[in-house]
């Protein structure tokens, strides 16, 4: 099966556990209000991610390897924003079919960065590689100390 069916059919999943997310949290209100409040916290951020990403690539188009804002921390930010999202509903449905739903849709999003890292690696060749090396694929913690180091390395400190 190719890449690309492989994909469709991981974003089909994805949509349908996010639907079923929404539909299980209205369906079965939370009950415990530190969680919600933990949930649209951790929502909050995954929406930051998202939208910072959004943001740099149409400031900086796709045409090119973009490694600038967001990007020079994570290769992923839009997909580690939804992974972070999809997280928030464990604390906003507090119900087991949300959490099964959220561990299927996280798993969606890793499989779909994967495939992505192989069509950029044809998309921009040696270019995207040398950047694999230096950001790395959604480790947020990672891409902060990487960034910090070269940084640091380029001041000549």
């Amino acid at each position: 099966m190719k890449q690309e069916v492989k994909d469709n059919i991981l974003m089909v999943i994805l949509g349908i556990t996010f639907f079923l997310n929404i539909i299980m949290m209205n369906l079965f209100p939370p009950t415990i209000e530190e969680l919600v409040v933990a949930g649209y916290t951790i929502l909050g951020i995954g929406a930051l991610f998202f939208i910072l990403s959004v943001y740099t690539l149409r400031r900086k188009g796709t045409s090119n390897v973009v490694d600038s804002g967001i990007y020079s921390i994570v290769r992923h930010p839009m997909y580690l924003g939804g992974m972070v999202m999809f997280f928030s509903h464990i604390f906003l449905g507090q119900n087991w079919i949300v959490t099964i739903s959220t561990i299927v849709g996280i798993v969606c999003c890793y499989l779909i960065i994967q495939s992505g890292n192989q069509r950029n690696i044809e998309k921009f060749g040696d270019d995207y590689k040398l950047y694999m090396q230096k950001v790395p694929r959604a480790n947020f913690l990672l891409g902060i100390i990487r960034l910090l180091g070269r940084r640091k390395n380029e001041h000549g400190r």
